[in-house]
């Protein structure tokens, strides 16, 4: 990947608190990968990952994140956006569950019907643009 930063693009900007261990999530999202991060200290894994561990502050590690099937654990239906969102508006905002437990959250960008609790979800990845990455997720 070049030198140019890329920032993820969920409705706010990142590119002003970027630091190497996030340069390093945004350079496998630009390669379709997910990465979670585990404490080295007690083995607590974080979806999307964090440099320090909540439980016990010690540094966390990359690690690629492989599963892709969800359910939907929670959502919430937006419907007066942000500015910078207001073109997408109504639009939902779920916390999907992975088989391992964690959870992650993302726009739902392909519904057809109003979102259950427990549907079926698969996590998928967009370059919006040079400079934006994101995933979301499908129905």
């Amino acid at each position: 990947m070049s030198e140019e930063k890329k920032e993820l693009y969920l409705g706010y900007a990142t590119d002003k608190a970027m630091t190497p261990f996030f340069q390093e999530f945004l350079e496998a999202l630009d390669e379709g990968k997910l990465m979670k991060s585990i404490c080295t200290s007690c083995g607590t894994e974080y979806l999307p990952p964090r440099l320090h561990c909540q439980k016990c502050l010690s540094e966390c590690k990359h690690e690629e994140f492989t599963e892709r099937d969800a359910t939907l654990y929670s959502y919430v239906i937006v419907d007066f956006a942000p500015e910078s969102l207001a073109s997408k508006a109504p639009y939902v905002v779920a916390i999907g569950e992975f088989p391992s437990g964690l959870r992650l959250t993302a726009h739902i960008t392909n519904l057809m019907a109003p979102p259950e609790v427990g549907m079926a979800l698969k996590l998928d990845f967009e370059k919006i643009d040079d400079k934006k990455l994101t995933y979301k997720w499908l129905v």
